[in-house]
């Protein structure tokens, strides 16, 4: 049993065999499986996915670019830039970093839901089509507008033609939560020890050099192909926006 549990665990990992898990190969194989956890995809919700090389146009950039995909580093973590003091823009604008985060779409309305933490309790929906400019609600209760938010998990994690999030800004602190419409937050915020806490607590790391899944072709098809039971993105946007 021992044995054969070496020879399919060594072929997983691509090695040849027969092979000894000894003190010698354990740590290249930790180092192996380690690295291949590390660099796997995202998992991307079924209305998502990379465009194929018969849908794009040879002789464009398009096509060259998805010739990079195979190296792509669309992997779970987060980047982290602090606020550029020097930047015109920035200085009207009370905020201290700022994070693109991507983790698996299973996971991402907790990690939405964990971040509300960092939102006081008076906080205001952002939601709009990702081809228009998105509507900016009245602030309520934030635990009354998650829980309106809750009856819409499945649109609001899966839909790629809607784009939403929640913010709270005054003249002192800006903190937003948004989602873009390939589904990964972009996040605004004041409070570093506690986003990074939240960061851990899902096991994302910092990864500089991480890449989404929109700098690259993309094909985004309705969530009414796969789920019956949902409400199309113009009539959602009406709903909560009431």
């Amino acid at each position: 049993m021992r044995g054969d549990f070496q020879v399919r665990f060594c072929e997983r990992l691509g090695l040849k065999r027969p092979c000894l898990l000894d003190c010698e190969t354990l740590p290249a194989i930790t180092q192996i499986t380690t690295t291949r956890f590390y660099n796997s995809m995202i998992e991307l919700p079924k209305t998502i996915r990379s465009a194929r090389f018969d849908e794009i146009p040879k002789n464009s950039s398009a096509f060259e670019r998805l010739q990079k995909f195979d190296n792509a580093k669309i992997v779970e973590g987060y980047t982290f830039k602090f606020k550029e003091a020097d930047n015109e823009e920035h200085k009207q604008i009370p905020f201290k970093f700022y994070s693109e985060i991507n983790i698996n779409n299973s996971g991402l309305w907790d990690l939405i839901i964990a971040l509300t933490d960092l939102l006081p309790d008076l906080s205001a929906l952002i939601i709009g089509d990702s081809d228009s400019e998105p509507n900016y609600c009245d602030y309520i209760q934030k635990i009354d507008l998650i829980e309106k938010l809750r009856k819409f998990k499945t649109e609001l994690t899966k839909d790629p033609f809607l784009e939403w999030g929640i913010i709270y800004h005054d003249k002192q602190s800006l903190t937003e939560i948004f989602v873009s419409d390939s589904k990964y937050i972009k996040f605004w915020g004041g409070d570093i020890d506690k986003f990074r806490t939240i960061m851990t607590t899902f096991s994302l790391m910092q990864v500089d050099d991480l890449e989404f899944i929109d700098e690259y072709p993309k094909v985004r098809q309705p969530l009414r192909l796969f789920e019956q039971s949902i409400i199309d993105t113009n009539e959602l946007i009406n709903e909560l926006k009431k």
